[in-house]
């Protein structure tokens, strides 16, 4: 289900959030509002986008959304850049967060950057599973006759 991949990064970008805020370090609560920024306007984004798919295909599942590369190379160009936001990726809030919460998680305990560098590897994992899995690959039957003139008016 793609709107299970976005929550899924949704829940581990609060919890870098949540330990920005709870360390009691400046550069954590910085790190904590970009990431609250960046992540507000990617993820908003991304659900969009997953609602897109959804209603041209009918369908959330990852494995009836490929293809759309063929379909709408626009509409995957936002795509990539909403996921690659998402994975905090140069130039993205979300990276200026992150490394501040690496260096905030390193002040607290080397265990913990460990933690959280695992953490924010399955997040991006995630997210780009989300991008290849919908804009690559052949396109289902059911979505052979969708027009990209539809997509103009949504």
């Amino acid at each position: 289900d793609m709107k299970c991949l976005v929550a899924y990064s949704s829940v581990g970008h609060m919890s870098l959030v949540t330990l920005g805020c709870l360390s009691n370090i400046s550069m954590g609560v910085k790190g904590a509002l970009f990431i609250m920024i960046g992540h507000g306007l990617c993820s908003s984004g991304m659900f969009s986008l997953v609602n897109v798919f959804y209603s041209h295909s009918g369908y959330r599942n990852l494995y009836m959304n490929k293809g759309f590369l063929m379909k709408s190379p626009i509409l995957c160009l936002v795509g990539f850049l909403l996921c690659s936001s998402n994975m905090a990726a140069p130039p993205s809030l979300n990276l200026l967060g992150e490394v501040l919460m690496f260096i905030c998680s390193y002040v607290i305990s080397f265990s913990f950057l460990l933690l959280l560098m695992a953490m924010t590897m399955v997040s991006a994992v995630y997210s780009l599973h989300l991008y290849t899995s919908t804009c690559h690959g052949k396109g289902s039957e059911s979505m052979m006759g969708w027009d990209i003139v539809s997509y103009s008016s949504v």
